[in-house]
């Protein structure tokens, strides 16, 4: 979003809503488009008000005196309002049109961008249906609105016209119709306040059903596997029910405006029909064009206070959809760094320190981490180790600061990676996760994903580091060959050869590594396994292990346990201290001289496994 001026600032001020604040900000970008609108729906307006005057000379003059010059010159003047009004009508609807669109999708593209650069923990707090209905659902509401103000506007300015000129025939009748006006106000403000409340719950429970569905379709292998489609369909037409009723609920408040509405306008007619027959009749103040010039004004009026009417209602339903999308807008970015001064990223990783790192997330009371401690130098491979919920993730979860840590620092080169800055720091950090996620596309838009300006003969190379080049020319469009949804076209051990070819052509100094192999059959670890040994040559590596076998040979195993570091060697050093990490090997490989202990083993093995891996 472009700064605002102090000018605009003030003309914001006027609206109390914060979603039609945030549309009025976006709006302001097109100014001079607006009021091109304004003014050809103002000309719109006032050409709809003509026939309110014409029909007094169309009654007077016309038909009473016989004036035939006359007639023409009301005939003329109808058909060029007319032909005026359905120009500018025009020109109005597809400038408004153009606005709301381009409105809507910069609020599309603002939300987008917003959403990319909030925290990780954003999205473990929040359902990704629900932000797919904010973004997709939510956001063209949002720019809905333009379309409903610029409606209004216009029957606005109609209204306005034609009280002109019902004040002007006659000053006590246009009091005595508008005596309806102060109820139908106070009506509208009633159920406004009801659609309003209505419309919120309405959209936070489709939220919910977009949500439900998101996850029903992505785990619909499990589903079939349990062969439990009937339980979520059943389910699923409870929550659907749920948004009905929602929905009903809110058709049924603003079913009751329009009779309402039809009832007092009737009670209006009357009144002005007697009063002014009177006046006619009996005083003889007024003449017959008079009175059909008032009711032909207040016939005028009835489609724009109905118009108006039905898009406030729209308008009152739409807000609470486009405030869930201000929500997310409003949540504060992933912070870039701490402190004034950003400090430079180092071209050469010399070492890493944990130092007395605590973590704990925010929706939770227990620290993850508790005075963490440890000294890595350039080049060196770690390896993490330890029971489900030992820290594990948490820790290099810190490292590319998808967290901030509670207390303590994480420095590189003695610099905090908190003061670099976020975008450049991260371009030093590979990641190769346990479950890849490929993007739709080629196998070669995802090899060269991570890095810009990519080469063909760079992506190629990369492939051939990660020993994915002969499969992928195999393959009939070699690397043009589409890989699907999340990689679907493509085997396990094939996706996590393409996760390591994208880390590589990074060229990154720091290296994680999430067990890539931990799910793949025989021959596909093996080739896998050669590619990570080609990945980690010359990097800071740290890798969580379930396989003792992928990291006999790490520099540094760090063995966790409830957050905290238990033991700390290599592979030869733990197993000669006799502690948590020979127990785990000797499960993994059977391996167990103690004799006393072979029964113990044996009737602990997977509870141990369970524990420990």
């Amino acid at each position: 979003m472009e700064k605002i001026n102090e000018l605009d600032r003030k003309i914001m001020g006027f609206f109390k809503n914060k979603s039609l604040k945030t549309f009025l900000k976006y709006s302001l970008k097109y100014k001079t488009a607006m009021l091109g609108v304004i003014l050809l729906s103002t000309v719109t307006s006032l050409m709809s008000a003509v026939p309110a005057w014409l029909s007094k000379y169309l009654i007077d003059d016309v038909l009473v005196k016989k004036n035939a010059k006359m007639m023409m010159i009301v005939i003329g003047a109808i058909f060029a309002s007319t032909i005026l009004k359905v120009i500018t009508n025009y020109f109005a609807d597809i400038s408004s049109g153009y606005i709301t669109e381009k409105i809507r999708r910069d609020i599309k593209i603002d939300v987008f961008s917003h959403l990319q650069r909030l925290p990780i923990a954003y999205f473990k707090q929040n359902k990704l249906g629900d932000l797919m209905a904010r973004l997709s659902g939510d956001s063209t509401t949002l720019g809905r609105i333009g379309f409903m103000l610029f409606d209004m506007l216009k029957e606005f300015v109609t209204v306005v016209a034609l009280l002109f000129r019902m004040f002007q025939v006659d000053f006590v009748l246009a009091l005595i119709s508008l005596t309806v006006l102060p109820a139908i106000l106070s009506m509208v403000k009633k159920y406004t306040k009801k659609i309003r409340k209505s419309g919120r719950v309405r959209q936070d429970t489709v939220g919910d059903v977009t949500a439900f569905v998101q996850e029903a379709l992505s785990g619909i292998s499990v589903i079939k596997g349990f062969n439990r489609s009937d339980k979520i369909i059943d389910k699923y037409m409870d929550v659907t029910q749920e948004e009905f009723d929602k929905i009903y609920k809110t058709t049924k408040i603003k079913a009751k405006i329009s009779p309402i509405n039809e009832v007092l306008a009737t009670i209006m007619i009357l009144l002005v029909a007697g009063y002014g027959g009177y006046q006619i009749i009996v005083v003889q103040s007024m003449t017959p064009g008079d009175l059909i010039s008032f009711i032909t004004a207040i016939g005028l009026m009835q489609q724009p206070l109905k118009t108006l009417i039905k898009r406030n209602s729209e308008l009152q339903e739409a807000l609470p959809s486009a405030d869930r999308v201000i929500e997310i807008l409003d949540v504060e970015l992933e912070p870039d760094h701490i402190g004034e001064d950003v400090k430079e990223v180092p071209e050469t990783i010399e070492k890493i320190d944990f130092n007395n790192v605590d973590f704990k997330y925010d929706d939770g009371d227990e620290k993850v981490l508790k005075n963490f401690n440890l000294n890595v130098k350039a080049g060196e491979v770690v390896a993490l180790v330890g029971k489900s919920g030992s820290g594990k993730t948490t820790l290099v979860n810190l490292l590319p600061r998808y967290y901030d840590i509670t207390s303590g620092s994480i420095k590189i080169n003695d610099i905090d990676i908190r003061e670099m800055s976020l975008q450049k720091y991260r371009n030093h950090i590979g990641i190769v996760p346990q479950e890849t996620f490929l993007f739709s596309g080629t196998i070669g838009e995802n090899i060269g994903f991570g890095k810009d300006n990519v080469s063909k003969d760079e992506i190629i190379n990369a492939a051939k580091m990660a020993n994915a080049y002969n499969f992928i020319m195999e393959l009939p469009n070699q690397f043009e060959t589409e890989v699907g949804e999340r990689g679907v076209l493509l085997s396990g051990g094939q996706k996590q050869r393409l996760a390591i070819a994208r880390a590589l052509i990074q060229n990154p100094s720091i290296m994680i590594l999430d067990e890539a192999t931990s799910a793949l059959d025989t021959e596909s670890e093996r080739l896998v396994q050669e590619a990570l040994d080609t990945l980690m040559k010359g990097r800071t590596t740290f890798v969580i292990a379930h396989r003792l076998s992928t990291i006999i040979n790490a520099d540094k195993i760090v063995v966790m346990e409830n957050g905290e570091i238990k033991e700390v060697g290599t592979h030869q050093k733990l197993l000669e201290n006799n502690g948590i990490y020979r127990k785990l090997y000797e499960i993994q490989f059977g391996k167990i001289e103690p004799i006393e202990t072979v029964d113990l083993i044996e009737n602990q093995k997977l509870e141990e496994l369970e524990q420990y891996i």
